[in-house]
Parts: C-alpha cells; sequence; structure tokens
C-alpha cells in the first residue's frame, strides 16, 4: 500500500499525529504491534489531562483511538520490522511480510519502563506498584510510599512525592547517588523522606493491594520491612530506538532520538515524538510533539517541488 504518511506507534504521540495528518488531508496510516495506547493505556488512572478529571489510562486510549479512525487515520495492527530509504519515498517492512511506501515517516515508538523482575512487582502492578511518579502519585497523597533508584528520576519522584504524601523511603542499592547533587541536597532536608541507602529491595507484599516493602542491607544480614501503601519503581526507561537506528538517526547521550523544535530527525522525511525522544514522559507532551511532526510532515509532502531524501 502506498501512503504519503506512515506512524509507527499508537501512542498519544501517533495517535495525535494521525489524527493532524489525515485532518489536514494526507494519506496517513499507524502501525502498532501491540495494543494502542503505549504505557498510557496501562495507567491505573489520570487526573492530569485536560478534559478529565479521572480517567483510566485504557479508557483514554479507547477514546484517542475512535477518534484517530473516525479522522480517517488507518490504524494497522501489525508491527514494523524495518525502514529502508529510497530516493523519494521510504518502504515500510512489517512483520507480516506486506512492504508499504511513504513519503514521509514519524516515529512514535515510545519506551518500555525498566523493571527490577522482584517478587510482587508484576502482581501489584496498578495495585500499587507504579513506574511513573508523576502519572500516579496524588493517588497516594497522605499516604506513605517508598521510592526505589538512585539516580535523577528517582530523586525526582521522591521529591515530587514527598510534598504530597506523608512519608517517602527512597531505597538505594549503593551508598552514593547518581542524581544531581542540588536535587540530592534539597531531597536531604525533606523531613518526610528516609533514605536507606545500600539496601536492595527484595519483595513487595500485600493482599489485593501493596502492604509493604522488604528491603535487605547490602552489608549485613539486616532487613526491613516498610509498610507502604506504593511502591515507585524509577530505575530508568529503554528508549525503542531500533528502527531509528536502522537509518542512521542520531540519538542523544541517554540513547533517545534526537530531534529539533519540529521534532524532525537529522534523517530527512523523518520525525519522532513522544517517550523514544527527550521531554517530560506525559501524555499531554508527547501529543504536542504528535502535533507538531505532522504539520511539518504535511509541509514537506505538501511543497511544491517533491522533496528527494537522498541529494
Amino acid at each position: 500500500m502506498d501512503y504519503e504518511l506512515v506512524i509507527v506507534g499508537c501512542g498519544p504521540g501517533g495517535m495525535s499525529a494521525g489524527i493532524y495528518a489525515a485532518r489536514l488531508g494526507l494519506k496517513t496510516a499507524i502501525f502498532e504491534a501491540k495494543s494502542p495506547g503505549g504505557t498510557m493505556a496501562i495507567a491505573h488512572l489520570v487526573e492530569n489531562y485536560p478534559g478529565f478529571e479521572r480517567i483510566s489510562g485504557a479508557e483514554l486510549a479507547e477514546k484517542m483511538l475512535a477518534q484517530t479512525k473516525k479522522s480517517g487515520a488507518e490504524v494497522v495492527m501489525e508491527g514494523v520490522v524495518g525502514i529502508v530509504k529510497g530516493d523519494k519515498t521510504f518502504e515500510v517492512l512489517t512483520e507480516g511480510k506486506n512492504t508499504h511506501t511513504a513519503k514521509a515517516i514519524i516515529l512514535a515508538t515510545g519506551g518500555e519502563y525498566k523493571k527490577l523482575g522482584m517478587d510482587g512487582e508484576e502482581k501489584f502492578f496498578g495495585r500499587g506498584v507504579s513506574y511513573c511518579a508523576t502519572c500516579d502519585g496524588p493517588l497516594f497523597r497522605g499516604k506513605n510510599v517508598a521510592v526505589i533508584g538512585g539516580g535523577d528520576t528517582a530523586v525526582k519522584a521522591a521529591l515530587y512525592l514527598s510534598d504530597l504524601c506523608k512519608n517517602v523511603y527512597l531505597v538505594h542499592r549503593r551508598d552514593e547517588f547518581r542524581a544531581e547533587s542540588a536535587n540530592v541536597e534539597q531531597l536531604k532536608k525533606k523531613k518526610n523522606v528516609q533514605l536507606f541507602l545500600s539496601y536492595i529491595p527484595q519483595e513487595i507484599r500485600g493482599s489485593d493491594v501493596v502492604e509493604s516493602l522488604r528491603i535487605q542491607a547490602l552489608e549485613s544480614e539486616g532487613a526491613k520491612e516498610l509498610v507502604v501503601d506504593g511502591v515507585f519503581v524509577c530505575v530508568g526507561e529503554v528508549p525503542m530506538t531500533i528502527l531509528a537506528k536502522s537509518l542512521g538517526i542520531k540519538l542523544d547521550e541517554k540513547g533517545q532520538i534526537a530531534v529539533d523544535d519540529d521534532e524532525q530527525t537529522n534523517v530527512k522525511g523523518v520525525w519522532a515524538v513522544g517517550d523514544v525522544t527527550k521531554g517530560p514522559r506525559q501524555i499531554i507532551t508527547a501529543c504536542g510533539e504528535g502535533t507538531k511532526a505532522a504539520i511539518a510532515a504535511y509541509s514537506f509532502v505538501r511543497s511544491a517541488k517533491a522533496p528527494a531524501l537522498v541529494k
């Protein structure tokens, strides 16, 4: 099938791009290997998306998908396994061994939260276990929570949660932080934050929801059980950049796709949006980036002289 724009990934960034591109008149297809919505779809509750005071991530994803389809964008539930750049078009290869062409590409491939694999982590996901403090923190207002990690993500999460929660326990396997020192010093001044350095998390416990976190000291046989209502695993995210690397797209120092103000990559005709790029990992941010990319892609495709991808 020949398309003017192919979007890889059906999260909020990909769907927003699809809505705008289709409404602008581009023949647009969105390819998705898994379920639409990306990490948004697995958020237990979303309370910071304008227009919805409280809505589950799954319901918001469903509404976005319906609007995307209504706009005229084609949603294809098939993963993209390769993209080849030609002189004026890209060849898009899918896992079903189908080949499509496109004049422009938007990568909205997202990222995956790193998991620890400890006992109870998967069992209590969405029932006290979270990977996003800004997404789910307000659900634990006035409660006790634990944050696992020692980088900027974990320290910033603990700072944010300290303004919402009764007590915040930060668990880190080392005796010092990798985070910015200014943030660490600010965290140490918080009276409701307790640091457990040189401890590793062993097990998340509870019945229907999280009730406690068991941690083990690295330098002794001592173990503690922290009574908490929530556990935030903040050990990083892995951007999905396999397709980007195959196209020769530049990545930044954190392995994310580098883009300009219009979300364009260093490869002509390719844009990137959402969690695969640098920026706040928020639904509304991805939507804005998708919008910018779609408008820029429209101008590129509709330029008076058909743009060459290779000079």
